[in-house]
């Protein structure tokens, strides 16, 4: 089933900065660890830890706040962080529809050209389920 990527959310501690983002990705991978040796022909790898990025854009609201909630937890240990592609509907949490994580906002960009809407970007790194 193909979704439209139309209603995402995402919530930082608590708060739903979905209002004002435009695009919001999520990476979920695990650290590939070398096991190769002598007389192998092919790298062989295994599978180690895992990490997850999420990273997003959107303009500066004053009404959602994004960058006071990005701002403020930048670099600050264990953000709880969730995310939903295509909204909350009763029973999402049960069906796997959303993620959630704790985390570490990495980083925070705000700026635009003269004339245009302020964007806001940010990058949150995983610290724990």
């Amino acid at each position: 089933m193909a979704v439209v990527y139309r209603d995402a959310k995402l919530f930082v501690n608590g708060a739903n900065l979905s209002g004002s983002l435009k695009e919001l990705g999520i990476e979920y991978s695990a650290e590939m660890l070398d096991e190769t040796c002598f007389g192998d022909d092919t790298r062989i790898n295994k599978g180690g830890l895992f990490t997850a990025k999420i990273a997003g854009s959107g303009f500066f609201d004053t009404v959602t706040g994004i960058e006071t909630v990005v701002f403020e937890a930048v670099g600050v240990d264990d953000a709880v962080l969730s995310v939903f592609p295509d909204g909350i509907t009763e029973g999402s949490l049960t069906t796997g529809s959303g993620f959630s994580m704790k985390g570490v906002l990495s980083t925070m960009n705000v700026g635009a050209d003269v004339g245009q809407l302020l964007a806001v970007d940010f990058g949150i790194e995983s610290r724990g389920a």
